[in-house]
């Protein structure tokens, strides 16, 4: 088994942040569907990209360059049969489940990896309720029709990112299309897709997240963009220079409507400084350390970082919503749980809560990651408030969103 030591550190220095792959990827099937080229810039690989460009030019997409990409979208002709490979990534499997009527009647999707134990039955619900017909509900994923505009029912408690799928796909259907959502989670990656569809040219009304509602016929455009820089996994060094020294991290947008920017305000709470600089974010470590509580209905990805900043403060902090963390790479309670008892750090769950009593510092030891890329940066970034070193396993997995997250840390 691979094995990675992470020795007791301190942030200092500046860190380009990682491009956002929520942004990266809608970015791509938006230029699929675009009626003319797009020019991406600022594109940085990591396996869940890499399976999104992957699903494009399956699709029919031709993609050039590396830091910046020109896309030209295919000419849409529907084929009878179209299999997809989406790899590990969760959001193209939802996404491109929509997307892929368009241009085919029937789909097949293929995954891998953590993927294959995670599970589908909201998804097929969302489709059933979008009007197809679903042919083998397990690995390879398959089902047959076409969106039946109109009117659709979805279910949001699960994920937003069957209604992304569905909210990308509408404009391009022959009618009008009017979706009601109960339960929705993650709201900001809903502002995320509705914010780059505008910007590629199509018009919705979103009415309190309960009703959306698209015109039919519509054309995406295609355009020259910039990448946003990514606040997931930025918020792994906005949290580990708030426990430990200061960091200065460049390519963030100010006013993102990444869910994860929300990062920021839990360090302001802990006790950390937080400025802007010339568009650069600066973060110097706390002269308190307050507990905190936090509901991760919209930022569940947060988690398993923020119980390292909980085991910095002093005094107890609460996290609601956690059933949003189950069907992860990991099982995210239980890692984090297991991550805790490993760090000698006492927590306490109920129903939807639990509450970490934090102490100021951890014991370190061996940190199984499950093959979950945030397990496995939160757990480098305990280091900060470690007494020993701490060993990861699979330390790999980092590749599905952040390859250069030890190498950014120096470590």
């Amino acid at each position: 088994m691979t094995m990675r030591i992470i020795k007791p550190f301190q942030y200092s220095g500046e860190i380009r942040v990682n491009s956002s792959k929520s942004h990266v990827q809608r970015l791509l099937a938006l230029s699929l569907l675009s009626n003319n080229r797009t020019i991406l810039k600022g594109y940085q690989s990591c396996e869940d990209n890499e399976a999104c460009l992957s699903v494009i030019q399956q699709l029919g997409a031709e993609v050039a360059g590396e830091k910046t990409l020109t896309i030209q979208p295919p000419v849409r002709a529907k084929q009878q049969t179209i299999n997809l490979i989406v790899n590990e990534s969760g959001l193209c499997l939802r996404m491109f489940a929509f997307i892929a009527t368009i241009f085919a009647e029937r789909i097949i999707l293929s995954g891998s990896g953590t993927l294959l134990n995670r599970p589908l039955n909201f998804l097929e619900n969302a489709l059933k309720n979008s009007g197809l017909t679903i042919k083998n509900s397990l690995f390879p994923f398959e089902f047959t029709g076409e969106i039946n505009g109109s009117t659709i029912h979805l279910d949001g408690s699960e994920s937003s990112q069957m209604l992304t799928g569905l909210l990308i796909a509408s404009p391009l259907l022959p009618t009008d299309t009017t979706i009601f959502v109960s339960n929705l989670t993650s709201k900001p990656y809903i502002d995320l897709t509705i914010q780059l569809m505008q910007e590629f040219g199509v018009s919705i009304v979103n009415d309190d997240y309960k009703t959306f509602m698209i015109k039919g016929t519509q054309h995406y455009i295609g355009r020259e963009i910039d990448i946003e820089g990514d606040w997931s996994g930025a918020a792994n060094h906005v949290i580990g220079a708030a426990i430990s020294g200061e960091i200065k991290l460049s390519g963030l947008k100010m006013d993102s409507n990444q869910a994860d920017k929300i990062c920021l305000d839990i360090v302001k709470l802990f006790g950390a400084s937080v400025t802007w600089e010339e568009g650069d974010l600066i973060i110097e470590k706390a002269r308190s350390t307050n507990p905190f509580n936090i509901d991760l209905t919209d930022n569940p990805d947060l988690f398993p970082i923020l119980a390292i900043l909980a085991c910095a403060a002093t005094g107890t902090s609460v996290f609601t919503g956690t059933e949003r963390l189950l069907h992860k790479e990991s099982n995210r309670l239980q890692t984090v749980e297991e991550m805790l008892s490993v760090f000698g750090v006492f927590y306490s769950t109920k129903e939807n809560t639990i509450e970490i009593h934090g102490k100021g510092q951890i014991d370190g030891g061996l940190i199984n990651t499950y093959n979950d890329h945030r397990i496995a940066m939160a757990a480098t970034v305990a280091a900060c408030l470690s007494t020993n070193e701490i060993l990861l396993t699979s330390p790999h997995c980092i590749d599905k969103s952040y390859p250069n997250f030890f190498s950014d840390l120096g470590q």
